[in-house]
């Protein structure tokens, strides 16, 4: 054994060094205590929005309360829409699994999820509209402001509109490079 190991210095010295690298790793996984995750952004979920409503937007304490109770009921009434959609993106994508589709079934699936969607969105709108009445007039250029910023995020960085003539520019050069 000492032989093969005096043969394979190199080898082996990677071997333990694997070795004691698993080891470190296990652990960290088991010792380590989960730390905050770590956020890009102020925007999160639940209690985040109602803390940028009150530094941002000014809300008062019983605007708070007010707000709270909207909430609740928003996502209440928007628990049975957002089921629906599931279903009927799911309904849509099984689609795939048949032998041979027309496209009038293809078109009214996805008529389907676009109602859907349709009352998902104005169920939204009615929402930022009871919140945005519960703004003084003083606040309701930082709370338009906030409303917008918040539409650009739910819309996500894929519906932003057609690419730059720069974003183009630069897919066509990747294109050529591969």
């Amino acid at each position: 054994m000492k032989e093969t190991f005096a043969r394979n210095k190199v080898l082996s010295i990677l071997v333990i060094i694997l070795l004691l690298t698993n080891i470190l790793l296990l652990v960290f996984f088991v010792w380590a205590k989960p730390g905050e995750p770590h956020r890009k952004n102020e925007w999160g979920k639940g209690g985040d929005v109602m803390q940028i409503l009150e530094k941002q937007v000014g809300f008062s304490a019983d605007q708070m309360a007010q707000y709270k109770q909207l909430k609740d009921q928003h996502w209440e009434r928007m628990k049975p829409y957002f089921g629906e959609m599931r279903t009927a993106k799911d309904n849509f994508y099984k689609l795939l699994n048949a032998s041979s589709v027309t496209d009038s079934a293809v078109n009214a699936a996805a008529d389907t999820i676009a109602a859907k969607q349709k009352q998902i969105d104005l169920q939204t709108f009615r929402h930022f509209t009871q919140v945005r009445d519960l703004c003084t007039p003083e606040q309701r250029p930082a709370f338009d402001s906030l409303v917008q910023q918040v539409v650009r995020r739910m819309s996500g960085p894929w519906r932003k509109g057609p690419p730059s003539k720069e974003d183009s520019l630069r897919q066509s050069r990747e294109h050529f490079k591969k």
